[in-house]
């Protein structure tokens, strides 16, 4: 009896931390509305996608990673400005910085004009 107990006991505690660990992967709705607007850029964002990144900049729920990252992708031209690439950098270098931050810093880092069909790949991971 006391084996059955703990066998239910080992599956019911192993169901609950994987769960959340699932949990706690999950993309922030600043990482999904960057993927997002990543997945559709064509060399800049336009004014719609800049406002929806400012709110990024200016939220409270948003880590200080996705702010610059956020603010990077805002001053697109065709690419990263070398101030941003030198920050998206540090971001990536960062242990604290999410699985998913860091591969939206690092598409951000290497973009020329629009995103990679293997970017897009990884972006679309995190969109929904």
């Amino acid at each position: 009896m006391n084996k059955r107990i703990f066998i239910l006991f080992s599956v019911i505690l192993s169901v609950f931390l994987f769960s959340q660990q699932s949990i706690a992967a999950a993309p922030s709705n600043s990482v999904k509305t960057m993927a997002t607007i990543l997945n559709y850029l064509n060399h800049f964002p336009n004014d719609d996608e800049k406002e929806k990144l400012r709110k990024i900049v200016n939220s409270k729920k948003a880590t200080p990673q996705e702010k610059i990252i956020a603010t990077a992708i805002i001053n697109l031209q065709h690419r990263a400005t070398d101030a941003d690439k030198q920050k998206l950098s540090e971001v990536i270098s960062d242990s604290s910085t999410s699985k998913s931050a860091k591969s939206i810093a690092k598409i951000v880092r290497g973009l020329r004009h629009k995103p990679s069909s293997n970017d897009k790949d990884v972006l679309k991971k995190y969109m929904w």
